[in-house]
């Protein structure tokens, strides 16, 4: 004979598996225990112990549920998973709306699935479209770019795959089995995983690749066609050498810098003798920077060139040569300068080492 107290048992599980499934929405699969009784005139009922839960295709479990009957409301509590079969989230609760299923999270959330995970404290996570809402040390994994970003707090839309980040942003694409990272920090950043892949960042923004940084407010890196273009007051550093324009673009090689291309009022100044902080300079419309092992190799500035170097001998300053031409090629040798190239109606002047006077040019 089956004992009083297990089918007492088997009943109120029956009863409340009834009670989920009465509106077609939620299902109660199993618990250890189950207590129903009025709240505030509401209808609760509490499910202890191992409960797990089906909704269409989307499983729940958690170590408490607490299920607000008339609201379609159901607290999770406790090790909880929800997996849907396209994600899979846990967290310490969830407070779950079975009717607009949408899931409001908090603690230790994390989202996982075939192609991206999420991670965040607080996060509101709609499983109709997967879309995602999350607050405090929000940090999203783009696994098939091999992209992650970081920030205060943020959105993220399913179906473009965009991630919007506010406040700390930071960036980070690592290729496997290349040495070097590329990442951006910015206030406010924007992630696009659909093609073309690309991750905007605004305001404040810096870049770090290799031993290139950089700075502006707008910027926006296109992973796949490994191009960076920096717009808003850019600047650009390697080195000894400071390259500013309008627009720098920088074109990778497998996260590798291949070339800098800065266009309109092009600018590149190189430290020539720290002791007495004096420059190189070298103007034009547009300024070309081959690059080799992480250094410069040839710098072409084309359309109303100029240059200012200081001309050393033997480690001996000779003077100073002022130039200007239609173009201007520098040559580098293990990123030092070693030879100058002036193409096209040039026009130059070269000043002695002991000349104190001005140095004609727009510099």
């Amino acid at each position: 004979m089956i004992n009083k107290r297990i089918l007492f048992t088997i009943l109120i599980i029956l009863i409340s598996c009834q009670l989920f499934a009465s509106d077609g929405r939620l299902y109660l699969l199993h618990a250890d225990s189950s207590l129903g009784k009025m709240v505030n005139n509401e209808k609760v009922r509490y499910l202890v112990g191992n409960v797990s839960a089906r909704q269409d295709t989307i499983n729940i479990y958690c170590d408490l549920l607490v299920f607000y009957e008339e609201r379609d409301i159901a607290e999770f509590i406790g090790n909880v998973l929800i997996d849907d079969s396209h994600h899979k989230l846990w967290a310490d609760k969830i407070v779950y709306n079975t009717e607009a299923r949408t899931a409001n999270c908090t603690g230790h959330v994390r989202i996982s699935g075939e192609i991206d995970s999420l991670y965040a404290e607080k996060f509101i996570y709609q499983f109709r479209g997967g879309d995602t809402w999350a607050e405090k040390n929000l940090f999203i994994w783009d696994k098939q770019n091999n992209a992650r970003i970081k920030g205060d707090a943020g959105e993220y839309r399913s179906e473009t795959k965009e991630s919007r980040v506010r406040g700390n942003a930071y960036f980070e694409h690592h290729e496997p089995g290349q040495p070097d990272t590329m990442i951006i920090t910015a206030k406010n950043m924007a992630y696009f995983g659909n093609a073309p892949k690309r991750a905007i960042a605004e305001d404040s923004v810096r870049i770090f690749k290799g031993g290139v940084s950089a700075s502006c407010d707008s910027a926006t890196y296109f992973t796949t066609d490994e191009l960076v273009t920096l717009r808003i007051n850019p600047v650009a550093w390697q080195g000894e050498n400071e390259m500013t324009g309008m627009e720098i673009d920088f074109t990778l090689d497998s996260l590798r810098i291949d070339e800098i291309f800065i266009s309109e009022k092009a600018q590149l100044k190189t430290l020539a003798d720290t002791v007495e902080n004096r420059y190189n300079f070298l103007k034009g419309k547009t300024i070309q920077v081959s690059m080799a092992d992480g250094a410069p190799d040839r710098v072409i500035a084309r359309r109303n060139a100029i240059s200012i170097y200081q001309i050393e001998e033997n480690k001996i300053k000779q003077g100073t040569n002022s130039a200007s031409s239609d173009s201007i090629i520098v040559y580098f040798k293990t990123g030092e300068l070693d030879s100058i190239s002036i193409i096209g109606g040039t026009e130059g002047t070269f000043y002695p080492a002991d000349y104190k006077g001005e140095i004609k040019s727009e510099y």
